[in-house]
């Protein structure tokens, strides 16, 4: 039984680097030959792979026992060879909070950045497109895109781009190897690049969206809009129900590359491993080298100091707190006020209580006032 245990086929992730190849069949090829070597033949080898990696790297994901992947990693071609682990997403007035408005230079944007066209891949769970933050009416033309927008089920819900949304991928083959298929999940999810979970269409939103008149529980009035409004967004959604198989990721990363996209933010991580073992460092290497920015998050957890995603070529973004407030006066039975925060007055017809008033006291309150 322990000898079972230590053979468990799982998946891998194979890395090569850089590549002279004439074409992407090439490398392919070449990938199920070096992986038939260890599992036996190229029709194993197809059967086993889940992703090639085939354009500006090379490499491939498939499913091996350890044994196999330790017989690949002492070949000489082979940079290095690791599980495909799974990563957690990360997570308004963002801009007025950094202080961006109050930059000379940036008040000159507004004119500048219909000129610029510039392309921003997000790596998330995806976006819901009809939101008003994607529509596309003060666009031009669509620039130039070598990606495509592929809508999904068409029986459920499908996915339209525009021209904010100019492209669109989803990659889920590597979490269902590792989490079973998504219809055994039991949770709702969209099989195209739809977003069911919010966190992707926030942070695509957060980066680029468009300006949008909003009314936030009669209390929060104003336009809200992204850092760059006028930019176009390519979606690659490589995450599902809240997490992202470490295959799915670079795969992404691949497209988002060979898209021509100008700029790629991931807002996701595992925990912080060598250079040649990590998703978001060796994507964001390939993507840097093209000359594509990557922004990655820092990460919301762990202890005090402990960041992710922090290879030197990557714009890591750190987290921060946020100076928002719902503020409501308490008017006590002896006239005195107190200020505190609090959410908006809505019109709630149920009562629900949570805990005893009398037990939430604040200091030299009495029970009863409570």
């Amino acid at each position: 039984m322990a000898n079972e245990a230590v053979s468990k086929p799982k998946l891998y992730i194979v890395y090569m680097g850089e590549h002279s190849y004439p074409d992407s069949d090439s490398v392919i090829s070449s990938n199920y030959v070096l992986l038939a070597s260890v599992v036996g033949s190229i029709s194993q080898a197809k059967e086993a792979t889940t992703h090639h990696y085939h354009k500006s790297f090379r490499g491939f994901s498939a499913v091996l026992t350890p044994e196999q992947a330790q017989t690949l990693r002492e070949t000489e071609s082979v940079i290095s060879v690791f599980e495909s682990k799974i990563a957690r997403l990360h997570t308004t007035h963002s801009w007025n909070f950094l202080g961006i408005d109050a930059i000379p230079q940036n008040n000159k944007l507004k004119k500048m950045e219909t000129k610029l066209d510039v392309i921003i891949g997000v790596i998330d769970s995806g976006v819901w497109p009809e939101s008003e933050s994607f529509n596309d009416r003060e666009l031009g033309p669509k620039p130039n895109f070598k990606g495509e927008c592929v809508t999904g089920n068409l029986n459920n819900q499908p996915f339209k781009c525009n021209k904010k949304i100019i492209g669109a991928r989803y990659y889920s083959k590597g979490f269902e190897v590792a989490k079973g298929p998504l219809e055994s999940q039991n949770q709702t999810f969209f099989r195209s690049p739809r977003d069911n979970e919010g966190h992707g269409t926030h942070t695509a939103s957060t980066i680029a969206g468009s300006e949008v008149n909003l009314t936030l529980f009669d209390s929060s009035k104003g336009v809200t809009r992204g850092g760059m409004p006028s930019a176009r967004l390519a979606i690659y959604k490589a995450c599902w129900l809240g997490l992202c198989d470490s295959a799915d990721v670079l795969s992404a990363f691949h497209d988002a590359i060979q898209d021509g996209v100008h700029i790629i933010s991931i807002s996701a991580g595992t925990t912080p491993t060598s250079f040649f073992t990590d998703i978001c460092s060796i994507g964001s290497y390939h993507a840097f080298k093209e000359g594509i920015l990557v922004s990655a998050a820092a990460g919301n957890g762990g202890t005090i100091g402990t960041v992710a995603n922090v290879a030197p070529w990557t714009l890591t973004v750190a987290a921060s707190t946020i100076d928002r407030e719902f503020n409501s006066n308490v008017q006590l039975g002896n006239s005195a006020i107190l200020k505190g925060s609090s959410i908006n007055p809505l019109q709630v017809n149920t009562y629900y209580g949570l805990i005893d008033g009398s037990t939430a006291a604040a200091v030299n309150v009495a029970a009863d006032n409570a």
